[in-house]
């Protein structure tokens, strides 16, 4: 088993145990699909294969690709107030 490296800044993702966020989600999320739809583990072992499809698809893009691709999508939920809309491309003075 290999060494986590502990963030060491703001900006490094977030960890859950010994998991990056983006990793763990998945599965968890399509688990609880699962126990909804009542087949719980047919979901997370979908979940288990996505998210292994998932980290191949993040290896080869910039470091949160995926965040800043929902952002421009309109489905990123931020914590301020206001967000600029993602769906205006250009900004006139």
């Amino acid at each position: 088993m290999s060494l986590i490296e502990l963030p060491r800044t703001v900006d490094d993702p977030p960890y859950f145990l010994m998991w990056r966020m983006d990793d763990f989600a998945p599965p968890t999320l399509m688990l609880g699909v699962g126990f909804l739809l009542d087949r719980p583990m047919m979901l997370a072992a979908a979940g288990l294969v996505l998210g292994f499809f998932y980290r191949r698809y993040r290896e080869g893009r910039p470091e949160m690709f995926a965040l800043h691709a929902m952002y421009w999508l309109g489905i990123w939920p931020t914590r301020g107030r206001t967000m600029r809309n993602p769906f205006q491309r250009t900004y006139l003075p």
